[in-house]
């Protein structure tokens, strides 16, 4: 956000934070084994508050947070990370190694 003042024009970054967390984009923030995936059946309620109407949901277990997000350009849907962010992660969390 871009705001007038004195005279002068200055950026204000905005911290975003849900119940004190602080909310981090274009990062890694944490991992999750999927094991399973579904759709609503038409008409039938929504499996969570988070569910969209027609579209795929994924059951996730195992949600581990990272100590310290991982700079890393992905999706909001799944998708394949490249080994640097890879590495990073069994940095923090060294007992997932394979």
């Amino acid at each position: 956000m871009v705001v007038h003042h004195g005279g002068q024009l200055r950026r204000v970054h905005h911290g975003r934070t849900i119940r004190g967390r602080e909310l981090v984009a274009g990062a890694v923030v944490g991992i999750a084994r999927i094991t399973d995936c579904h759709q609503d059946p038409e008409g039938a309620p929504l499996c969570s508050g988070w569910a969209h109407p027609g579209a795929w949901h994924l059951v996730l277990a195992d949600v581990q947070e990272l100590p310290l997000p991982i700079r890393a350009r992905g999706q909001v849907v799944p998708w394949k990370p490249s080994p640097q962010p890879v590495d990073r992660v069994f940095q923090q969390l060294p007992d997932l190694r394979p």
